[in-house]
């Protein structure tokens, strides 16, 4: 198996080719594969927050949606290659990349909730994979100067940018760093509140952490927030280690 580093360098030679050798046989067959793909996404938000971020956030998650099908295809004809625990961290700076059409966006208020609902079409290449790939890598090469009083502050930016966000919670998860990764995601728990993503990512955490009642609520949240993965976990994770989920995971 190709080590991260070999597949980092072959996507760099990769897409050097599509931009300056547009004719070349392989970048071409690269270039046109392209994925045109509505999709649609939501998020749901108390009235103390401003409406922008539930529409920001919810044009993440369309997009992010969009990314992970055409992931799904390119993937197979290798024109892209990312290691199962590299996938979100790419996807999701992917989907921070990319340009999208607002076909339909609409706002529904229930009570002190509003949910924000948007419908978009996006343009996918295989080229917007690689380029968030080097972004990836780049980022995580300037964190490793990082001192150890910031590693366990993990600050985050008052930016709405999820993309970069949940991105960077992914990589701590990948690189092991499991107290780092709680710490930034309950910052990022206040900066996005009601994003299915981050009770995702918790739950892997807790389960490292041998915390399964805690695995277990945060795939409640999650599921609760509309994440279609983590109510099929519910229902089919009987027992973690000698944790019993019972028949009624989902409360």
């Amino acid at each position: 198996m190709e080590s991260r580093e070999l597949i980092i360098m072959r996507n760099f030679i990769l897409i050097a080719l599509l931009m300056f050798f547009p004719i070349n046989g392989f970048a071409s067959a690269a270039e046109d594969n392209v994925f045109e793909v509505e999709a649609e996404g939501r998020y749901q938000i108390a009235d103390s927050y401003p409406i922008e971020l539930a529409k920001s956030m919810a044009l993440f998650n369309a997009k992010r949606k969009a990314v992970d099908l055409a992931g799904r295809y390119l993937s197979r004809k290798r024109y892209i290659e990312v290691y199962e625990l590299d996938r979100d961290e790419i996807y999701s700076l992917t989907a921070r990349e990319i340009k999208a059409e607002i076909l339909e966006e609409n706002r529904q208020k229930v009570g002190k909730i509003s949910v924000y609902h948007v419908r978009i079409k996006a343009r996918i290449r295989a080229t917007d994979f690689v380029k968030a790939e080097m972004t990836d890598n780049k980022q995580e090469k300037s964190e490793v100067n990082e001192s150890f009083y910031e590693e366990m502050e993990q600050v985050v930016s008052d930016q709405i940018d999820p993309g970069k966000d949940i991105c960077k919670a992914y990589r701590l998860l990948r690189e092991r760093k499991w107290r780092m990764a709680l710490i930034y995601m309950n910052h990022l728990e206040k900066k996005y509140p009601n994003w299915a993503a981050i009770y995702m990512a918790k739950a892997v955490a807790y389960y490292v952490f041998h915390e399964p009642v805690s695995m277990k609520k945060a795939l409640n949240k999650a599921c609760r927030l509309g994440d279609n993965t983590a109510c099929d976990d519910l229902k089919n994770i009987k027992k973690v280690n000698e944790y019993d989920f019972g028949v009624s995971a989902i409360e």
